[in-house]
């Protein structure tokens, strides 16, 4: 649902009674046991009363409204549109702080529109803090990329055989998660039908679950401090009970009933048990060359992840330069085989070969997999990599530990999945693709003689400079008398409709294209074009997938990033820019990239004479080129950044 980005509103803060009132509301709806208060010790003087079990601390109500809604939560109305129609939806969206987080949207109740129910529906942020609030159903990681996409979980997409939670019922709120993280909630929706009743779902079709929320879509994304959205961790306790049943549902499986299941199916066997963990604790400790290989493969293998989840971001995703740091804490540990913490021993820098990560990006250069460069005669970083060598092209991949399992063991170490997912401070937009169209919204002057009628809000009333050329061609070549000159099929007659709807105004050229009954088609066609009383300017920012028909247009002209060279006191040099927000980039995140890469100090504040919320990225000296090249990256062409010298000496 929230696949476009929703306008929210000022925040404002919640009063403690409200806030208690809609908490209370949450457990009446999602029917929240609120455990009975602690029976009072017994007397030790009393010898029939048995002795007492160790005291342990349960949930209270108050504990359970602030797991549900923090204090100090805030509320703020929001509109978006959805489905191909751009038909609007409102609502409220809640935000709080968990412990370890930031602000995010919690809750969210949609109230006006489509699929309006008044219901309080949770975030996957909410779901990450209270185990078992919503029924959890699970389904492959494969069907689980289609969902974050925006699709509804079909019927056939449910993992594992019955029985399914009692409480999947028709209209209820359920969670889905990945069998690759069966702990970890991703998405939220509504049962289209009795998923409890299934008796089985090989060969049935139709909706299971309506998606309205999921890890990805803006709600997710969304921030009062402009950071991108949080990824969903790993593991998560609490929801241990629900993957024991699963676990054994798997597990109870013949070979021939897992030969007949697609592979996404039997992701769960590539879990480690503790057993195995255990098994693997008295291990003997590897040859340097072993370790070398390790390291190798670990480097081919994220290249391969990258190079497989990022097809065609550009580097795949790679930030480049590769500084030795990031190398080894993105590149090479998540990536390592330490299935234990004995392993993890084994497995570091100083064990190889190489003993420090300088010689091995020398290695790796000498094998020509990186192209590398020392940097004031100490640090080397990896300045390209080589995404077609064969040994990536060619890489299997091998399994790797999950994060159950290491925690098990008593130390964490990423997993692969954790290895693939963007780091917690990693810039959404960089390695997006982004395309600006100038479009135009004719006027009642030229409605319904050229354009046809149709409402305001129809997708199909917005047109492209060909579209209008093409529209005022149909319209010349449909007049009888005919317009064209025969001696010239350059020049246009004017009739009676062009005289009195565009050539209108008390110009000079207008009146003296009126006295000459003749305009050359491309005058006339720039003529209805520049005049924004025939044709309304709009633009759209499209990503992605993204069509017309998923974005709104907006008046006025197309947008473009600013970078503006300013001198300050005395002769030093300053540039700024701005613009940033309507290209979806974040301000704080650029001005970081520009510190490390310009060796400068950089500064966000608000953007003077703009509209509140409009920032502006300052940064020491002239650094023109590398905000383009960091505009660039992240999919603003050079057509669309404006490059304002104010340093020049006045003539």
């Amino acid at each position: 649902m929230f696949k476009k980005k929703p306008t929210i509103k000022n925040l404002s803060p919640l009063r403690s009674s409200d806030r208690r009132k809609i908490a209370d509301q949450i457990i009446s709806d999602y029917n929240i046991k609120i455990p009975a208060a602690a029976p009072a010790e017994p007397s030790s003087e009393d010898p029939a009363t048995p002795n007492p079990t160790p005291a342990t601390t349960s949930p209270n109500l108050t504990s359970i409204r602030n797991a549900l809604l923090p204090e100090n939560s805030l509320s703020a109305r929001f509109a978006t549109t959805v489905g191909p129609q751009l038909r609007e939806v409102q609502g409220t969206v809640y935000v709080g702080t968990h412990a370890e987080g930031d602000e995010r949207i919690l809750w969210f109740k949609l109230e006006h529109g489509p699929g309006a129910d008044g219901r309080l529906y949770p975030t996957v942020y909410t779901l990450w803090h209270n185990p078992h609030l919503l029924p959890l159903l699970y389904t492959p990681e494969m069907v689980m990329g289609k969902l974050r996409g925006g699709a509804d979980l079909m019927t056939p997409g449910l993992a594992n055989e019955p029985p399914f939670p009692d409480r999947a019922v028709r209209g209820a709120v359920a969670a889905v998660s990945s069998l690759d993280r069966p702990t970890v909630p991703l998405f939220v929706g509504i049962c289209e039908i009795e998923v409890a009743a299934l008796g089985d779902v090989q060969g049935t079709k139709g909706h299971a679950v309506r998606g309205v929320h999921w890890e990805g879509d803006e709600l997710w994304a969304w921030s009062s401090s402009s950071r991108p959205g949080r990824p969903a961790p790993e593991y998560l306790q609490g929801w241990e009970e629900e993957v024991e049943e699963v676990g054994q549902a798997v597990g109870e499986m013949t070979l021939e009933e897992t030969t007949e299941q697609p592979l996404e199916d039997l992701v769960l066997e590539d879990e480690v048990s503790e057993e195995q963990v255990e098994t693997v604790e008295e291990i003997q400790e590897p040859s340097t060359k072993d370790i070398d290989d390790a390291f190798v493969k670990a480097f081919l293998y994220a290249l391969y992840k990258l190079k497989q989840d990022n097809p065609s971001s550009p580097n795949h995703g790679l930030s480049l330069p590769v500084q030795p740091s990031a190398l080894i804490s993105s590149l090479i540990t998540p990536y390592l085989p330490v299935f234990s913490p004995q392993q993890a021993t084994f497995y570091q820098i100083k064990k190889t070969s190489w003993k420090n990560v300088k010689k091995f990006i020398k290695y790796l250069d000498k094998e020509r997999l990186v192209k590398s460069k020392d940097r004031n005669g100490q640090e080397t970083v990896i300045l390209d990599v080589d995404f077609h060598d064969p040994r990536v092209e060619g890489f299997v991949p091998y399994r790797l530990p999950s994060q159950n399992a290491v925690q098990n063991a008593g130390k964490t170490v990423p997993s692969a999945a954790a290895a693939a997912a963007a780091p917690t401070d990693s810039d959404p937009s960089v390695g997006q693709t982004i395309t600006v169209q100038s479009l135009y919204k004719p006027t009642a002057r030229l409605v319904p003689t050229l354009f046809p009628a149709l409402s305001s809000g129809d997708p199909n009333n917005y047109y492209k400079y060909s579209d209008v050329s093409n529209r005022l061609d149909q319209y010349i070549s449909s007049q009888d008398p005919p317009l064209i000159s025969p001696d010239n099929r350059r020049i246009i007659s004017l009739n009676q409709f062009l005289a009195n709807s565009v050539f209108t105004s008390s110009s000079a050229d207008d009146k003296g294209t009126l006295a000459r009954g003749k305009v050359t088609r491309d005058g006339l066609l720039k003529r209805i074009t520049e005049d924004t009383t025939l044709l309304a300017p709009h633009y759209v920012i499209l990503k992605t997938g993204q069509t017309l028909r998923d974005v709104k247009p907006k008046a006025g002209q197309a947008p473009k990033a600013t970078v503006t060279l300013e001198r300050r006191t005395g002769s030093k040099t300053v540039t700024k820019v701005t613009g940033l927000e309507i290209f979806g980039i974040i301000p704080t995140l650029l001005a970081e990239e520009l510190q490390k890469k310009c060796a400068s100090s950089t500064s966000v504040a608000q953007a003077t004479g703009q509209a509140r919320g409009v920032m502006e990225v300052l940064v020491q000296g002239d650094q023109r080129r590398a905000i383009e090249s960091a505009l660039v990256r992240r999919g603003v062409k050079g057509q669309w950044i404006d490059v304002v010298d104010k340093t020049k000496k006045k003539k």
